[in-house]
């Protein structure tokens, strides 16, 4: 037989006790059915022999009790029995318990939500074996006159050489791989398709750690230079263009050429970019002399070595980019950063989640007072059942006991309600925010989190509980037992510092929502000089097919050329990525014919986009001095530059044919400016525009471009567009195709993210406040009845009457208000990072909080003074 322990006995004992009851009942009859029996044996009757047994065995239900006592646990029982106290109650008092349960479901299904997506993006482990060992490197610059708004910001941009060096100099690094971000061209399996590639070293794999689902990962023999071309894809690729089929593996694709596939990754696996497809060998030839050319263009991802410490690494990685400085002049005045992954990973979203996490937990504050201040009141109204009890013996613990479990009771079934509002908020913000946003493959409530709305909902209960439970604990018994006495008139400075409270919270909720708000109008309503509207976009990518520059310079001349008959086109152009949000061409330097030669670490720099004739005619950019390019322009004709650049390099001079040398192609002959135009964004709203060269696409050929159609239909223009350039080469992928203000739109997610989450946050706060006001002075009304009805007797003018009931609750939101005001001043500087346009300090959004709270605060506290004015004197006075 199994000996259970003592605790698990008495536990399962609170559960078994008719069972228990009735076994002992068995057990007492037995035992008087014996000694009846024995009585009658020694002569006397059944009737008096039973009355004898009863009378020697003694009380029954004593001896039940007595039993009980030894095998019960008296706090299990007298909990589980104020349990079903409890229940009976608030089944009595349904709208009371609604209205609890539905204030603690948006408090706790709000917290829950917002940790589910926390507890994946920040607090999970990375996918990958020790992953908090690994670290991006970055090459730190000195700083650029007139180039960039930090100084000496590093960049995720490495030199072949450096990476060569990196490997062979550092002590504390176990592998550094580069990876570089190369779209490709899927054909022959259905239409041709454009995937998101990484072209990676062979370290690349075994840096991570990760093993595939199916076949192999590549190897240092696959990045050798000439090898056979071989491709790993994703799960995600696997399932949507090969269903799945687990003989995959071996078979020939055309990647920009034939390729061999030799693994499938699992569907957990991703690296920077949630949805990359492919990734290639880079194959580049290690024993070329790197440091001969120059150019930075690679991204370096390192595992530190098991003893090894972030800091460790740095120190040795800065260690060896010094000496690097020091012996070559192409790196001098650099260093380098190390990143942990974990920090690029989370980077756009961790101060946005850090954020709205905060303004849960104050939306749950918020919730918690109203909801004791609902139980205070509660309590002060049951204020005579409560002095009955104590003077009948019913001891102050198990006073306060019982009104504790009853808001233990109301939390758990709130947090039930929440954790229900959860999985539907998860749905929708999920819909806000774009999956790349946040980088996780699906948010889900799953054991952690049911585990922290379970803990949360449980503190809320005792939270909400204990201060409503003592203060009625610590009630005088005589007051509440005086005939006659049926007012509340329990703890009302707590109930009004209850409410303060709330309305600051409040505050803070509305001023934060208001600024992220009005950083999403200034985003979304940006001054650019760019018309915006009526702009289709999309991108082609050639493939390398087309190695030669003219053969470039043909196909997209043509294209546009396509383009532009398509009816309803007003006008059509291309750059090698989009304005505003695109990423240019990158950074070098130039020089200025005239002007003395400086070592390449001091020349200035600048940023290169690449467009063809008509690019800014197009666009709406203004072109200030000079001209733009033209379809008649030769490949010397000469360079376009931005405003941003004339003030950074010359001021001073007029810059219409001053002639400049650009690094960029293997011959960079000098030629002059023939225009400036007017600034844009660059690589986001949020940026100022950068000194910018532009170059016409017949002097500098790219292969991949982006198309901009001037239409006044840009959905219907779609099809004819796609048609125009398959014409041309049906094997080349139309992607991204989209409006421009759809693409602003989706650049500013995050954003549009922090001001619906933290703006239905407030929301709530302010809703759950105004039901605070309105709760408090409709109690208070309800104590003063008799005083109302007193005045109004008296003569009192029934309109001064109302006003005093508004002004007491406008007198309650003034003053929350206040401390709300200086708690936000000194709590939303946090903010900063986040805004755009607006202050931490921002008083238009400061004055508009404070005008929509006592807006609220006057049609909550109407109804109560609605009703202080409707006391009817003699029936008040009677029913006193």
């Amino acid at each position: 037989m199994i000996r259970r322990p003592r605790w698990y006995r008495r536990l399962a004992a609170l559960f078994t006790w008719d069972a228990r009851d009735a076994d002992m009942s068995e057990e007492m009859r037995h035992h008087l059915d014996a000694l009846t029996d024995e009585l009658v044996r020694a002569g006397a009757t059944r009737e008096h022999a039973a009355a004898e047994a009863r009378r020697r065995f003694g009380s029954t239900l004593r001896l039940k009790e007595a039993g009980h006592d030894v095998r019960r646990t008296p706090i299990f029982e007298n909990v589980w029995r104020d349990i079903r106290h409890m229940v009976r109650g608030l089944r009595r008092s349904p709208a009371f318990a609604i209205t609890v349960i539905l204030t603690l479901a948006i408090g706790i299904g709000g917290n829950t939500t917002i940790f589910s997506v926390i507890d994946q993006v920040l607090l999970r482990p990375l996918p990958y074996p020790d992953g908090d060992r690994l670290v991006l490197i970055s090459t730190k610059f000195p700083p650029a006159p007139g180039f960039g708004p930090a100084t000496g910001a590093p960049c995720r941009c490495v030199s072949t050489a450096d990476w060569l060096d990196w490997q062979r100099e550092n002590s504390t690094l176990e592998k550094i791989a580069i990876w570089f971000p190369n779209p490709v061209t899927l054909t022959g399996v259905g239409d041709p398709v454009r995937l998101n590639s990484q072209a990676v070293s062979g370290e690349f794999f075994p840096v991570l750690g990760v093993r595939p689902l199916l076949g192999r990962t590549i190897t240092a023999d696959d990045d050798r230079p000439n090898h056979e071309r071989v491709v790993v894809i994703s799960y995600s690729l696997w399932q949507r263009l090969f269903n799945g089929d687990p003989k995959v593996v071996g078979r020939i694709v055309q990647l920009n050429g034939p390729t061999r596939i030799i693994g499938v990754m699992p569907a957990t696996f991703r690296f920077v970019f949630q949805d990359n497809d492919v990734w290639l060998p880079f194959q580049l030839d290690r024993t070329f002399p790197w440091r001969q050319r120059a150019g930075r263009f690679l991204d370096t991802i390192a595992r530190r070595k098991p003893d090894v410490t972030q800091a460790q690494a740095r120190t040795d990685m800065e260690r060896v980019a010094a000496r690097l400085a020091s012996r070559y002049e192409f790196d001098k005045g650099t260093s380098v950063t190390l990143t942990p992954l974990r920090q690029e990973l989370t980077g756009q979203v961790h101060t946005s989640l850090v954020v709205l996490y905060g303004a849960v937990a104050v939306l749950l504050a918020i919730a918690c007072f109203n909801v004791a201040n609902l139980l205070l009141v509660r309590a002060s109204a049951r204020g005579r059942e409560i002095a009955v009890r104590t003077s009948l013996g019913a001891g102050r613990a198990s006073i306060v006991r019982q009104l504790v479990v009853e808001s233990l009771l109301l939390a758990v079934a709130g947090g039930a309600v929440g954790i229900a509002l959860a999985y539907w908020s998860i749905d929708a913000l999920t819909a806000v925010a774009p999956p790349n946003l946040l980088r996780v493959p699906q948010l889900t409530v799953d054991t952690r989190v049911l585990l922290y709305a379970v803990t949360v909902s449980l503190l809320t209960g005792i939270a909400c509980g204990v201060v409503p439970a003592v203060l009625v604990g610590m009630r005088p018994v005589a007051p509440a037992l005086r005939a006659g006495s049926t007012t509340i008139t329990h703890a009302p400075r707590v109930r009004q510092a209850l409410v303060i409270s709330q309305v600051a919270m409040t505050v803070i909720l509305l001023c934060g929502a208001g600024l992220l708000s009005r950083t999403l109008f200034a985003l979304s309503n940006s001054s650019q000089p760019l018309d915006k509207h009526d702009l289709l976009t999309m991108q082609v990518a050639l493939p390398p097919r087309y190695q030669e520059d003219q053969q470039r310079v043909d196909f997209f001349t043509h294209a546009i050329e396509a383009l532009r008959a398509i009816p309803g086109v007003q006008a059509a152009t291309a750059a090698n990525s989009l304005p505003i949000i695109g990423s240019p061409q990158g950074g070098t330097v130039f020089h200025r014919q005239g002007t003395p030669e400086l070592p390449p670490n001091q020349r200035p720099v600048a940023l290169i986009r690449v467009v063809t004739p008509g690019y800014f005619r197009t666009l709406g950019i203004p072109v200030t001095r000079g001209r733009e390019f033209i379809e008649s322009d030769p490949a010397t004709a000469g360079f376009v530059v931005n405003e941003a650049f004339v003030r950074a390099y010359l001021a001073e001079i007029d810059p219409l044919g001053q002639e400049i040398k650009v690094e960029m192609q293997a011959k960079n002959p000098y030629l002059p400016i023939i225009g400036v135009v007017a600034d844009v964004s660059e690589g986001s709203i949020r940026n100022d525009g950068q000194p910018t060269v532009f170059y016409s696409e017949a002097t500098m050929a790219a292969g991949g471009m982006a198309f901009m159609l001037r239409t006044s239909h840009p959905q219907a223009t779609v099809g004819p567009a796609i048609t125009a350039i398959h014409r041309l080469d049906s094997r080349i992928a139309v992607t991204k195709i989209a409006t421009f203000e759809d693409a602003l739109a989706d650049s500013v997610a995050r954003d549009r993210l922090n001001a619906i989450v933290s703006g239905s946050f407030a929301f709530s706060g302010l809703m759950l406040a105004a039901l605070g006001v309105y709760g408090l002075l409709t109690f208070m009304v309800a104590e003063r009845t008799k005083e109302m009805a007193i005045r109004i007797v008296l003569g009192a003018h029934i309109p001064r009457l109302t006003r005093s009931v508004v002004a007491r609750g406008l007198a309650l939101v003034a003053a929350g208000s206040a401390l709300g005001l200086l708690a936000s001043l000194l709590l939303l500087r946090s903010l900063k990072p986040l805004l755009f346009a607006v202050t931490p300090y921002d008083a238009p959004t400061y004055i508009s909080v404070i005008a929509l709270l006592c807006g609220a605060a006057v049609v909550a506290s109407y109804m109560p003074a609605r009703h202080a004015g409707r006391v009817e004197p003699l029936r008040a006075l009677r029913e006193e």
